[in-house]
């Protein structure tokens, strides 16, 4: 299964850098989404876009020709607040928010969430019930990863049930790709990229006015992101030589045939059971 995370990437690192105007939208996500369109197409590669929905809303057009393209709209939250930033009012609020905007441009009310940052973590497993109970099928915000702050334990690489919620833990792709030995990338359920990993190098466009160390601290995201960065098509092209890539919709019929008997609990601890 293929993922996107479809965010304007300057937005996100304009508000990291404290630009008042940093919601603006910016015509690099544009380009890159339409690399990535034209590779998925040459690839024969269909995937799940999960869509931040302030990006959606800049981006109307956009998110319509991802959909004519055959890709399956999903939830990525509104605002990219992090879950266990948010009580659970707010981010039933958020997530409310964004299905609205995602459906009004998709013209399909989203079935699968990722949570910004894989922040569904030990503290906040009210949100599942959240999900739920606003019509979730499946939800992909698990990554066995040290950066995702008191994070569930013992996360399986493989799909698995949470009541009637589906978990698709992300088991490979975004910066990995471009650190991990080629051997790591078999045997991989779950993929997930960004359009910035896509297309020419990143550069960032910041505004006039901004300081010596907001411009430092922008070359360093820079540097990091433009790192080993041709790895990530050349290693996506390699899975898909020996896979069939899919989103998430067209391999839900086939989850309670291949992973149906592996349904799993929460602990108080926050430990899957």
């Amino acid at each position: 299964m293929l993922s996107i995370d479809f965010e304007d990437w300057h937005q996100l690192v304009h508000r990291r850098l404290g630009f008042a105007n940093w919601d603006r939208p910016h015509a690099a996500l544009e380009r890159q989404t339409s690399y990535l369109l034209d590779l998925l197409d040459e690839l024969g590669a269909r995937a799940t876009f999960f869509l931040l929905g302030m990006t959606v809303h800049n981006h109307r057009e956009l998110v319509a020709e991802i959909v004519r393209r055959g890709h399956e709209p999903a939830c990525h939250g509104y605002a990219h607040a992090r879950v266990y930033d948010q009580t659970p009012d707010e981010f039933r609020a958020d997530l409310t928010r964004a299905v609205e905007v995602i459906a009004d441009a998709a013209g399909r009310r989203p079935v699968a969430y990722r949570a910004p940052a894989f922040s569904i973590n030990r503290q906040t497993p009210w949100a599942f019930d959240v999900l739920t109970a606003a019509g979730f099928r499946y939800d992909s915000s698990q990554l066995d990863s040290p950066r995702v702050p008191d994070r569930i334990g013992d996360i399986p690489a493989e799909p698995y049930k949470l009541g009637d919620l589906w978990e698709l833990p992300v088991t490979g792709g975004g910066s990995y790709w471009r650190v991990l030995p080629p051997r790591n990338l078999r045997d991989l359920a779950v993929l997930y990229f960004h359009p910035y990993e896509f297309g020419p190098r990143l550069r960032a466009e910041l505004p006039e006015e901004a300081t010596a160390k907001q411009r430092l601290a922008a070359t360093k995201v820079v540097l990091w992101r433009n790192a080993g960065r041709s790895l990530v098509e050349r290693r996506l092209r390699q899975v898909a030589r020996a896979h069939h890539l899919v989103p998430y919709d067209a391999a839900y019929d086939d989850l309670d045939r291949l992973y149906g008997a592996r349904t799993r609990a929460l602990s108080p601890e926050g430990v899957l059971v």
